[in-house]
């Protein structure tokens, strides 16, 4: 019977011409619904976990115990919607933005909110 959504058989195809390479020094894949694999680079680079065995990483900061080591999503919160994740991604991009270029241009939750504050003065 295969994946179904609303009813409907799910079918993937391939958009031909759609491939594309984004440079990189490492990939990060993150998979499944464990706690983060502590053996390994967790380990040797000595990043804290917290209660439930995430990476411990405050919300908002997303910035480990280790210098220059951020977390967010399942790594931080522990399994969530998938929403959570890539909200959550965005707002450590711009963390991560801030912290190597004092500032950031990229979009946040937060500029909604002062957004707001402009036209409710």
């Amino acid at each position: 019977m295969g994946n179904r959504f609303l009813g409907r058989p799910v079918k993937f195809t391939e958009v031909e011409g759609s491939e594309r390479e984004i440079p990189c020094q490492r990939v990060f894949l993150a998979m499944g619904f464990l706690n983060p694999q502590y053996v390994g680079m967790l380990e040797s680079l000595g990043v804290e976990l917290d209660g439930r065995k995430n990476v411990n990483a405050k919300e908002g900061v997303y910035r480990t115990n280790v210098s220059k080591v951020f977390a967010a999503g399942d790594m931080r919160r522990g399994q969530s919607l998938v929403v959570w994740a890539i909200s959550e991604g965005r707002e450590c991009a711009r963390k991560v933005d801030e912290f190597l270029m004092g500032h950031s241009v990229l979009e946040s939750k937060d500029s909604v909110n002062q957004f707001d504050q402009v036209f409710d003065s």
